[in-house]
């Protein structure tokens, strides 16, 4: 399965996603950790996937071959990100369906808009179930399994959190979820994105960015 997040600050954005599959064949279940989420578009854009994988990944690769360089803002290829995919289903559109074998995907395009030496971050959803419709998130965006971890960021959020308490929010919120719902799970992976332009972190960066159970266990016992 997936859980992904944007979540933006007051000129930058942090992104994070896991890195788990799962390939469901009722009697049995398989869990891949390879697969990758978190894709860069442009010097100030990235794309996060849910939903089913192979079908998301080969419209991002798709995408990526033929997307224009002089694109670079995130409502620009946001906007281009949205008329390849709509062209994309239009293509196929005469092809018969069939309703056992449907799948349900959808992508975050997350950025900034630099405009004037000023950096607005944003964040775009699109989903095949409803044609591929631009949206605009906002105040964040959490999806793919999100319950636990909508609960877990939105008592800390504030929208004018430093890069490195929102990082830690980001990848903590992954990781308590992943303890909970085995659906989630794997490498976590955060990206930054400022007016540098996008850069992902290290894993050893990322997993030194959240407590796991166990430390938080061993602090509760310091302390008594």
């Amino acid at each position: 399965m997936t859980l992904v997040i944007a979540a933006p600050g007051k000129d930058f954005i942090v992104l994070g996603a896991d890195s788990r599959g799962v390939i469901d064949f009722g009697a049995g279940r398989i869990e891949v950790n390879t697969h990758k989420k978190l894709i860069q578009l442009t010097k100030y854009v990235s794309v996060l996937m849910y939903g089913s994988s192979e079908e998301g990944n080969q419209l991002v690769e798709k995408y990526r071959e033929q997307i224009n360089p002089k694109l670079e803002h995130v409502d620009k290829v946001a906007q281009d990100f949205c008329k390849f995919c709509q062209n994309e289903e239009r293509a196929i559109a005469d092809v018969p369906k069939n309703p056992e074998s449907y799948v349900s995907f959808g992508f975050l395009v997350c950025g900034l808009k630099v405009k004037d030496g000023k950096c607005s971050p944003l964040i775009y959803s699109l989903h095949n179930d409803n044609g591929f419709r631009l949206g605009l998130c906002k105040p964040f965006a959490i999806l793919g399994k999100p319950l636990i971890a909508h609960y877990l960021f939105a008592k800390e959020y504030v929208d004018d959190m430093t890069v490195e308490k929102l990082c830690i929010l980001v990848a903590q919120s992954i990781y308590d979820t992943m303890q909970i719902d085995g659906d989630v799970g794997g490498q976590i992976r955060i990206s930054i994105i400022d007016s540098e332009g996008a850069r992902e972190l290290s894993d050893t960066d990322v997993n030194s960015q959240y407590e796991t159970w166990s430390l938080k266990k061993l602090k509760k016992i310091m302390e008594t």
